[in-house]
């Protein structure tokens, strides 16, 4: 395996220039969730220049991709998961979309694992793909994209992300995302208040009461919202008012409860002031992650190959987000790295010196250690049948 390892390096050294033209070009035009056209195609143009076979375009989602190296139905599908789309609201108007949160470096970097793994595939016998996922910060297409079917033949997932720690055991949350629309009736606020039905009583009578609720919540339970609609003017009692709540929680099992006691609130609110209630989710859901350990040790032994042994311990908690990726950890054995930087300061995600750091230096040597790392691990996985029977295991225990 020593061999297959020497071949990664030298591959990931030879093409380090490309994969680095990548992510600056995709910094230097970012675009947001769903309309990542110009970075899908940079992807795909990367792709074919290495003979991959591209799916294009890729179902209902114009700006995914599903590309693949070999493709025989008897080896095993070793997948890199890529996300390029950006934020709204940085440089000085505050209106500029901006890579944040590095998804550049994520796209280049699994692209160029999926390239260097390529070059060595057909002597492992296993098929390699990248898998683009568009809007990770918006409606999360990982979730669409299983629905479809891109993940149905996935054996093993990897990807890793800039953070501020290096972290193989993110707690991401599972999370719904629910509007709850109520329908009163509209009268002169002055002349004839008690004729009315007041819809914004509902919304601000959730509020209070998902207050009251927070105080018996374990510290596992996330519940923010807003007020999305609110009436259309104060002298009108509002026969229409809205709310939108995000809700998180430490596993899907633990979040349909909190869910089911969201909803009874939002139903209380509903009789209390006589107004009708619809809600629906307005994004789609994300799961919590699983973590398989016999896979996560495989991984961190083979970045400590490249000089990388700084990861969180497990017990580690760290406060957490949500991510689409935990969706993909219940299909497939799945690796989700943090990758802290080596740079004077570390990496806040979403920041405006975030900007600074994820096209750098320190982001291009991550690049290229994250690529060894994970190429090296797939060696490992491919080449030992024990240890890539300990993961399936693992993985069916915890799935289950």
């Amino acid at each position: 395996m020593s061999d297959f390892k020497n071949k990664i390096c030298l591959l990931a050294d030879e093409y380090q220039s490309s994969f680095e033209s990548m992510s600056t070009y995709l910094f230097d035009n970012p675009e947001l969730g769903g309309e990542e056209f110009l970075s899908a195609k940079c992807i795909v143009d990367m792709l074919k220049k290495h003979n991959f076979v591209v799916n294009e375009p890729y179902e209902t989602l114009p700006t995914a991709v599903v590309a693949s190296y070999i493709n025989d139905p008897s080896y095993e599908n070793y997948a890199f998961i890529a996300e390029y789309d950006a934020l709204p609201g940085y440089g000085d108007d505050k209106c500029t979309n901006a890579h944040a949160c590095g998804h550049n470096w994520i796209a280049a970097t699994m692209t160029g694992c999926a390239v260097v793994l390529s070059k060595i595939s057909k002597e492992l016998g296993i098929n390699v793909l990248l898998i683009g996922t568009p809007a990770e910060e918006t409606f999360g297409a990982k979730y669409d994209m299983i629905n479809l079917g891109s993940f149905d033949n996935v054996d093993y997932a990897f990807q890793a992300h800039l953070d501020a720690h290096s972290n193989m055991y993110v707690h991401n949350l599972a999370m719904n995302s629910i509007e709850f629309e109520f329908r009163g009736l509209a009268s002169h606020a002055s002349q004839a208040p008690d004729k009315g039905i007041n819809a914004l009583d509902a919304v601000i009578s959730m509020f209070v009461n998902i207050g009251l609720l927070r105080q018996q919540l374990p510290p596992t339970s996330k519940v923010h919202g807003i007020v999305s609609n609110g009436g259309s003017a104060p002298n009108i009692i509002p026969d229409l008012a809205a709310c939108q709540f995000s809700i998180r929680e430490k596993n899907k099992a633990s979040l349909k409860v909190l869910k089911d006691k969201i909803v009874n609130i939002a139903n209380a609110a509903a009789l209390s002031t006589g107004c009708t209630l619809e809600y629906k989710l307005i994004e789609n859901p994300f799961d919590d992650s699983v973590h398989i350990d016999s896979m996560i040790k495989a991984t961190e032994d083979n970045f400590k190959l490249y000089g990388m042994d700084n990861f969180l311990d497990k017990d580690n908690t760290l406060p957490a987000g949500s991510s689409d990726i935990g969706n993909v950890s219940y299909i497939c054995p799945t690796i989700y790295a943090e990758i802290a930087l080596d740079s004077p300061e570390p990496m806040m995600l979403h920041t405006e010196k975030a900007l600074g750091l994820v096209n750098s230096k320190y982001a291009y040597d991550k690049m290229n250690s994250v690529i060894k790392a994970f190429c090296s691990t797939i060696v490992d996985i491919s080449q030992n049948k024990k240890l890539a029977e300990k993961i399936k295991s693992e993985f069916k225990e915890k799935t289950i």
